[in-house]
């Protein structure tokens, strides 16, 4: 009998070798891990870094836009500046054709003058008093001399009169001209600067908006950077997730065989807080948690949809409500039939580190969600895990553990 037993126990013991063999053959070892997580936080480290750059470049790009937007504005300004002086300038020139016309109806007036001013000389010249001599010393009477004397002096001084009159109109015409030559010179000269300015800004522009695009090219550049990285991550994080379908049964989640439903984090069975009412009040789920639990893989329950997913949460966010789960994914696991009844169930799992499934995605039972972690309102790494039975919250350990 004793020999039957210790042969017994010694094919256990082989097949039990044989099994432990061929998981470590299969599973990764824990320098392997260390390295594989070293390098995942590497990149994380470096995303932080990078999404530091790129909120920077972000300010800085803001700033270049304000900058953009001045320098626009100055354009805008000065352009409004030369079209006030093109309005004086034309005003100017509509003066200045006025004018124009002004000494052309006067110079033909004179000229009309002069040649009537000529004729007249010419007549007295012409005559037998042709002159002022001859017409005094054809005088008949001394009193006759002096009456003829004034009268030439009469027509003499009006000439000069008439002279003297143009002279000051032709000046007085000429000064105009001239202030308008000078004034529309001075004009040009003035709108000549301001176009020089508007080139000069129009340069700062174009430097500008050429600093703006760099700066978006950087951002852009930069956030491909970190999407490569964060691919390196789920390439890595699917590694270790391996190791857990390597290990097989003997260290995989276990599987209720009365419900069907998975255990969510393998290996790790502790609870630290159960489903009910507390000291704090209700608690509509459960705390998975125990020592090294943070950053495991959370696994589907079931199969199911990806209906609610948080995968960005800041403490911005609070802790209550929804906010209160931190990093979370809802999936609809569908009508399952247990013991002979059919009811729908949704699972809701909270507080992870990360979130790697997206809303509308179909799931397998054993498929990673996340990794465990402590975000929302939690005092430590664990998976909190709340399970609804037709819209209402039940006890999640007899269907996960039975």
């Amino acid at each position: 009998m004793k020999k039957s037993v210790m042969i017994c126990t010694s094919l256990v013991l082989c097949v039990a070798l044989a099994i432990s063999s061929s998981l470590s053959s299969m599973a990764l070892t824990a320098a392997q891990k260390n390295s594989i997580n070293k390098k995942i936080a590497n990149y994380q480290a470096e995303n932080k870094k990078l999404n530091s750059e790129i909120s920077q470049l972000k300010k800085e790009k803001n700033q270049q836009s304000a900058v953009l937007s001045a320098i626009q504005k100055k354009i805008s300004n000065i352009q409004a500046i030369i079209n006030a002086y093109n309005a004086e300038i034309n005003r100017i020139n509509t003066v200045i054709a006025d004018n124009k016309a002004k000494i052309a109806a006067k110079e033909t007036e004179i000229e009309q003058d002069k040649t009537e001013y000529k004729k007249r000389i010419r007549a007295i010249y012409m005559s037998e008093w042709d002159s002022s001599l001859k017409l005094l010393l054809g005088a008949d009477s001394f009193s006759k001399f002096l009456q003829l004397r004034k009268l030439t002096e009469a027509v003499s001084a009006k000439d000069k009169k008439f002279m003297e009159s143009l002279s000051a109109e032709i000046a007085e015409l000429n000064s105009i001209n001239e202030e308008n030559k000078t004034l529309l010179e001075s004009q040009v000269e003035l709108k000549s600067e301001v176009k020089k300015q508007q080139d000069e800004l129009k340069s700062q522009e174009a430097e500008a908006k050429a600093l703006y695009n760099e700066i978006s090219k950087e951002v852009k550049d930069t956030s491909k950077e970190i999407s490569a990285n964060e691919a390196e991550i789920a390439k890595l994080k699917k590694q270790l997730e391996a190791e857990v379908t390597a290990k097989g049964n003997a260290a995989a989640t276990f599987i209720n065989p009365n419900t069907g439903f998975m255990w969510p984090v393998a290996g790790y069975y502790g609870i630290s807080s159960p489903f009910g009412y507390r000291s704090r009040g209700f608690h509509s789920g459960m705390d998975i948690a125990g020592g090294g639990i943070s950053g495991r893989p959370i696994l589907a329950i079931a199969d199911g949809v990806v209906y609610m997913a948080n995968k960005s949460w800041t403490s911005a966010q609070g802790k209550s409500g929804y906010a209160s789960y931190g990093n979370f994914c809802a999936v609809n696991h569908g009508t399952m039939t247990i013991k002979g009844s059919s009811a729908k169930y949704v699972a809701f799992y909270a507080h992870a580190t990360s979130i790697i499934v997206s809303v509308g995605q179909n799931v397998k039972q054993g498929q990673v969600l996340g990794y465990v972690g402590t975000t929302g309102n939690s005092t430590g790494p664990h998976l909190h895990i709340g399970i609804q039975k037709n819209g209402a919250w039940v006890n999640p350990y007899p269907l996960l553990r039975g």
